[in-house]
């Protein structure tokens, strides 16, 4: 029972320490021109230049995976990016699907504040 008691002191925090995203806030560069994410909580928004322009709405789940839908005027799709540091590595799609663009990388150009 003491051994138990104890566990379950120290396995909390743990816990908690997992749960908490990362901060992704920030400009970015990356394969499809400059990107700049705003993250409040798990919920992260933003804008890219690439193609005209365009927004950004994702969620991070899990703490390293940031799912994403991106919008344009004329087209929409999805995405997803592992965190990695200063990086995003991941893919984008179109419509519904969120790997059947290619490739979208982005690297940490300078931070800003919420």
């Amino acid at each position: 029972m003491f051994r138990l008691v104890i566990a379950a002191a120290f396995a909390a925090p743990l816990v908690a320490l997992a749960a908490t995203p990362n901060n992704v806030t920030g400009r970015y560069t990356s394969n499809w021109d400059d990107v700049r994410l705003v993250q409040d909580g798990n919920i992260v928004r933003g804008t890219y230049v690439c193609c005209g322009g365009g927004t950004i709405e994702g969620r991070i789940i899990e703490g390293r995976t940031l799912r994403y839908r991106w919008k344009q005027p004329a087209a929409s799709g999805m995405g997803v990016w592992t965190i990695d540091g200063d990086q995003l590595r991941g893919t984008w799609g179109w419509n519904n699907d969120d790997d059947d663009g290619g490739r979208w990388d982005l690297k940490l150009s300078s931070q800003i504040a919420n």
